[in-house]
């Protein structure tokens, strides 16, 4: 008759198993479930080994390789949670169920870890978890147990795992800025001893009077060290906070909390000191207010708008947007009116409105009826006359190029003159006149000589006519003779020209001996006495006219 599987076990493991096994038969319990740490537990006398027999056919489970359990979470601290695992081979024909067992001394009773399946000629990782309850060494018996199958003895055994103190987390408030425009802004730092990085969640806990008004909860990895945070709360209605760190997973040394007082912040707006200018307003012009602001809560002040309102009807005269405004600070604002309404005089609120707080001051303000509008011109006078000026600019210039262009020195290019052209005084000289009797008033008038017809009297406009037979008798007495005729028709074909030389480039002109400057490079050349205007020829020495 061949062994049932529990004799199998009873005699690969020794008394320590059989006693688990009879405890647990009594209870109807299988072995391979996990025993929690309200589990009976195992005696004093209980202890796991590995034996002096090494792995036999017999055997179905065997180390898969190294018969050493690995531990996971080294360095270990008082309190954190590790894990032991080793990898099982099945050398038999079917298929069971493995499962870890530890025990320790300082536990109230062994732990067991989840069954594994294993298959034939598999190999699986076999595993379970446990924490430290004390610091220092700490021993710790294992074994691999079967309900149903033989299991080597090299899977049972002793691990020794170092347990190290708890670590410490520490909580300051760095920094704390609150004011109106920006909220409540606070920097703390967090510090975490030595060892692992550990998840934690922060809380802060808003209190107004010792009511909680709010809460703040952050989760974070802390590594070892110091970590800084911020955190921003707006404008709560809060006069102190709470910090605690709380954490997730793992045990510190103590609990860390913090409180700390807030001073919340406080402007105070003030309007004083208002006058006008002009101080007496008229109805249809500007108005400029000027008033003292000042600033005396101990925080900034927000954006705001300062208004000037007309008490009687809610008027809005004028409005301006503010700047924050310090703590302490003091200022001198303008408020300007456009166009005062011509409705006598009003008492005019100035109204300085930042964010919840406001300041008021009162102003009357006396109105005046406007001065009678003398005469205007429909234009403007400046401009007038600085058209009349431009003007006349340009008339001077047009007329003095006009004459440089008229009187200007005729050319000797070629050897070629020309006759001196009459100016407009010599041709005027040259019209000779006479004096005839009005025959009804005796009015004595300037007549030309020449002229021959109708003379109207500017005195008593009477028409009569000048000339005919007397005109004719004096052109005959005046006629000259023939030899004079012929002289003056030759001499008027050839117009004489004037002429002057000298061995130096100083002449004198020929008409007035006005010394004048024309360069002998320039010789022989038409000049102009600037003096007597007469133009003649410059010739050097020796050269006649």
């Amino acid at each position: 008759m061949s062994e049932g599987p529990e004799n199998h076990i009873l005699s690969s493991l020794g008394p320590l198993l059989t006693a688990m096994l009879a405890f647990s038969a009594s209870l109807t319990l299988p072995l391979h479930d996990s025993i929690s740490l309200n589990d009976v537990p195992l005696s004093d006398a209980t202890v796991f080994y590995s034996g002096s027999s090494s792995n036999s056919s017999n055997d179905y489970f065997v180390p898969a390789g190294s018969n050493e359990v690995a531990i996971v979470g080294e360095p270990a601290h008082l309190g954190d949670f590790l894990t032991a695992s080793i990898l099982v081979h099945n050398q038999g024909n079917s298929s069971g169920e493995v499962s870890m067992v530890l025990f320790s001394e300082n536990w109230s009773s062994n732990i067991s870890g989840e069954a594994v399946n294993i298959s034939p000629g598999s190999s699986r990782d076999v595993s379970t978890t446990f924490s430290l309850n004390t610091t220092g060494q700490v021993e710790i018996q294992w074994g691999i147990v079967s309900s149903a199958n033989k299991v080597s003895d090299d899977l049972s055994g002793l691990i020794v795992v170092e347990s190290l103190p708890t670590q410490s987390l520490g909580l300051i408030v760095e920094s704390e800025s609150w004011t109106l425009s920006d909220g409540l802004q606070i920097g703390i730092s967090v510090l975490l001893s030595d060892g692992h990085s550990r998840n934690v969640e922060i809380v802060a806990d808003l209190y107004n009077m010792g009511m909680l008004k709010g809460t703040q909860a952050h989760s974070a990895t802390l590594s070892p060290g110091v970590r800084d945070m911020s955190f921003d709360f707006g404008n709560p209605d809060a006069d102190s906070i709470s910090f605690s760190i709380s954490p997730m997973g793992w045990m510190p040394s103590e609990h860390t909390s913090f409180v700390h007082q807030l001073t919340p912040p406080v402007a105070s707006p003030s309007v004083s000191t208002c006058s006008t200018v002009p101080e007496i307003a008229i109805p249809g012009d500007s108005l400029v207010i000027e008033c003292a602001i000042a600033n005396s809560g101990i925080s900034e002040t927000l954006p705001g708008t300062i208004s000037a309102i007309r008490q009687s009807d809610g008027l809005i005269l004028s409005t301006s947007q503010t700047l924050p405004m310090s703590s302490g600070e003091e200022s001198s604002y303008s408020l300007i009116v456009p166009i005062w309404p011509d409705e006598g005089d009003a008492i005019v609120e100035i109204i300085w409105i930042s964010g919840d707080d406001s300041a008021m001051q009162s102003i009357q303000i006396q109105t005046r009826d406007p001065p009678a509008e003398g005469f205007k011109l429909p234009f403007d006078t400046s401009a007038a006359l600085l058209g009349s000026v431009i003007g006349l600019v340009v008339v001077m210039v047009v007329l003095a190029v006009w004459r440089v262009i008229s009187e200007r020195t005729p050319s000797t290019q070629e050897g070629s003159f020309k006759v001196r052209r009459e100016s407009r005084i010599e041709r005027r000289a040259e019209v000779q006149k006479m004096e005839v009797s009005c025959p009804t008033c005796e009015q004595r008038l300037s007549v030309p000589k020449s002229h021959v017809g109708g003379v109207k009297c500017p005195s008593c406009t009477n028409q009569f006519q000048v000339g005919g037979q007397e005109n004719a008798n004096e052109d005959r007495e005046e006629e000259p003779s023939d030899d004079f005729q012929g002289q003056t028709t030759q001499n008027s074909e050839s117009p004489r020209i004037l002429s002057s030389s000298s061995a130096e480039e100083i002449l004198s002109c020929p008409s007035c001996e006005q010394r004048l400057k024309v360069p002998m490079v320039r010789r022989p050349v038409m000049s102009r006495c600037p003096a007597c205007r007469a133009e003649f020829m410059a010739l050097n020495e020796g050269v006649s006219g």
